[in-house]
């Protein structure tokens, strides 16, 4: 495979590339995500708690770093998904090499977001730590790593069911990552000391490398397995980078999938950051967050095998609008009735996880039917541009929540370091942990009903309309 630097990624001419589409690239690709998710699920559920409770760093500082490196993202993400669509390949292929090349200064940096030797620094150096460590590893390396990732999957098969095979395989890697994260460093980072839970910081630090580590060999199996054979067509006339941004600007199917990702990465990932403080000083069982975690990600892989029979039955916008109603339902009943049950609790939230299964199993798809969709308007397509665009409203969700937790934990009067908080304290973060999430998933369910476009009848005009154009 062959592209000159500036080559356009429209339109596509389709090759087998060594091998047929099959369970090696599906076993691969699900290997990919637990690579990323095996440090991004860690850092989304416990870096806030190491900062400030081992690091000492204040809540609203963490929470403008967060925005702040999100921001930063804006640039990097969309800057990193127009080199993609644009450089000139490795024998490896356009996205695929990438992984290969930025895993492991990604896996360092993410151990080192750890390291419990900051918490005896001046103020002002440990926060410049955290702030440079942070930036290495959510803007740089993970923005290279992830972005090829998740690009590769429009080029692996240009046959939409093999796609979106590829975004339940994704979203069941993910939700195996989600299961360990979940379940195994409360048991490793959290002991109870006079009756009262607290963070052990050197044992963090070690669940931070051993994560690591573990990371890089899925992001090796995935390298090993999985094969691009989308080639991109060399075109005469390319369009600029500007006129891209106003095409996307104009596309209704992606602002309405960017709005609604934001708002539901913010919802759920909120949720993860406050878990361990409704555990740790509301349930006052630190351990017991991982199983209410479950709530996250057992429901995605007991939906798993039946997410694409529902998808091609109904519709998936329409069921993913349908199960975000029903997760906000929930929540607000949880917020309403005060629940002091720790396994009530966890028994309702996992109920709510069966609303949100269904968007974390399709949501990939999704990409792959904006992509098309940019393609019928334009007669380009720009995968990596795309999806790069769209993953920077999804970390901007991501730093929106962290940004939040740590203002609603400021607001509520929490006190960094302190082992015990107020009653005030302990019941704010009980309604920020249930309340918020609940308005927060029907803002997303009625962003997707009203703007997102693509329902089952258009994407299926969509398909039929590229294979006219392609003569297929």
């Amino acid at each position: 495979m062959s592209e000159s630097i500036g080559t356009a990624a429209a339109p596509v001419s389709f090759q087998s590339v060594m091998r047929p589409f099959g369970w090696r690239d599906k076993i691969g690709y699900l290997f990919g995500d637990l690579g990323n998710d095996f440090t991004f699920l860690l850092a989304s559920s416990y870096l806030l708690v190491f900062y400030t409770n081992v690091a000492g760093l204040q809540p609203a500082h963490v929470g403008i770093l967060f925005l702040a490196a999100r921001l930063i993202d804006a640039f990097t993400d969309v800057g990193w998904g127009r080199f993609l669509d644009r450089h000139r390949p490795s024998p490896a292929g356009r996205f695929r090499a990438w992984i290969g090349r930025a895993a492991l200064p990604l896996v360092v940096v993410s151990a080192l977001l750890y390291a419990p030797f900051i918490a005896d620094w001046d103020y002002g150096l440990k926060l410049t730590y955290a702030a440079v460590t942070y930036l290495l590893w959510g803007s740089v390396f993970y923005t290279m790593v992830n972005i090829s990732y998740g690009s590769l999957a429009s080029v692996m098969s240009p046959n939409p069911g093999e796609r979106a095979s590829l975004s339940v395989f994704r979203a069941f890697g993910a939700n195996v990552a989600g299961l360990f994260v979940a379940l195994v460093p409360p048991l490793l980072i959290y002991a109870t000391v006079d009756g009262v839970s607290q963070v052990l910081p050197g044992s963090f630090f070690m669940t931070g490398v051993g994560f690591s580590i573990a990371a890089l060999a899925f992001y090796a199996i995935c390298y090993t397995q999985v094969r691009e054979r989308v080639q991109a067509v060399p075109v005469q006339e390319k369009r600029s980078f500007l006129k891209l941004l106003r095409s996307l600007a104009g596309n209704r199917a992606l602002l309405g999938l960017m709005a609604g990702n934001l708002i539901l990465m913010l919802a759920s990932l909120l949720t993860m950051s406050m878990a361990a403080y409704l555990w740790l000083n509301y349930f006052n069982n630190g351990a017991l967050s991982g199983p209410a975690q479950l709530a996250n990600y057992l429901p995605g892989l007991v939906l798993a095998p039946v997410a694409a029979w529902l998808a091609r039955r109904f519709g998936k916008k329409e069921i993913i609008v349908t199960g975000m109603l029903f997760s906000a339902a929930v929540y607000m009943f949880l917020a309403l009735t005060h629940v002091t049950s720790p396994w009530v609790f966890i028994v309702l939230t996992v109920l709510a996880g069966f609303g949100m299964g269904t968007y974390s199993l399709l949501v990939w798809a999704l990409i792959g039917d904006v992509i098309d969709h940019e393609e019928v308007r334009s007669g380009e397509r720009d995968d990596g541009t795309v999806y790069a665009v769209n993953t920077w409203a999804r970390k901007v969700g991501l730093a929106l929540a962290g940004g939040l937790a740590g203002v609603a934990l400021t607001a509520v009067g929490f006190q960094a370091g302190s082992p015990t908080q107020t009653e005030e304290t302990i019941n704010g973060i009980y309604l920020v942990s249930t309340l918020v999430p609940g308005v927060l998933y029907a803002v997303a369910a009625l962003l997707l009903l009203f703007i997102y476009p693509l329902n089952r009848k258009r994407v299926a005009a969509n398909v039929e309309e590229l294979k006219a154009r392609r003569g297929q």
